[in-house]
């Protein structure tokens, strides 16, 4: 049997993955992360046919599994990369791998990324896409 995760995944997070350091409740576990935080489409809850814009990360599923890390533990946790901080605010998942959708940096510092040539907030405070006129 092919390790599908261990051929194609393997040398994708070796070569474009940071390393990172995510935290449940009082514990923190050391994984390999996509960084995501430029921003993905994803579908609003509850929305139909809606989209919007967030930062994410993805981690492996196998390394979850082998660390006990269910998906539904991730929400509400903490993940911290290239040195910023962001707090988990839902799960996609998506076979060997689990899509992080993030929230606001929890040091306060906000991206260059998430910020507009004006230096204004690109996502609100709730993570939500702040529509500029």
């Amino acid at each position: 049997m092919i390790d599908f995760d261990a051929l194609v995944f393997g040398p994708i997070y070796s070569t474009f993955g940071q390393p990172a350091v995510l935290t449940i409740g009082s514990t923190s576990y050391d994984v390999v992360v996509i960084d995501n935080t430029k921003g993905v489409t994803v579908d609003e809850a509850g929305s139909i046919g809606v989209q919007t814009i967030r930062p994410a990360a993805d981690v492996r599923r196998s390394v979850l599994v082998r660390l006990g890390i269910a998906a539904r533990d991730l929400v509400d946790g903490e993940v911290e990369f290239n040195e910023t901080a962001w707090r988990i605010k839902s799960v996609l998942e998506n076979g060997n791998e689990l899509r992080l959708i993030l929230i606001e940096p929890l040091d306060g510092e906000v991206p260059m990324h998430l910020l507009t040539q004006a230096g204004d907030r690109r996502i609100t405070e709730a993570g939500d896409f702040r529509i500029l006129e």
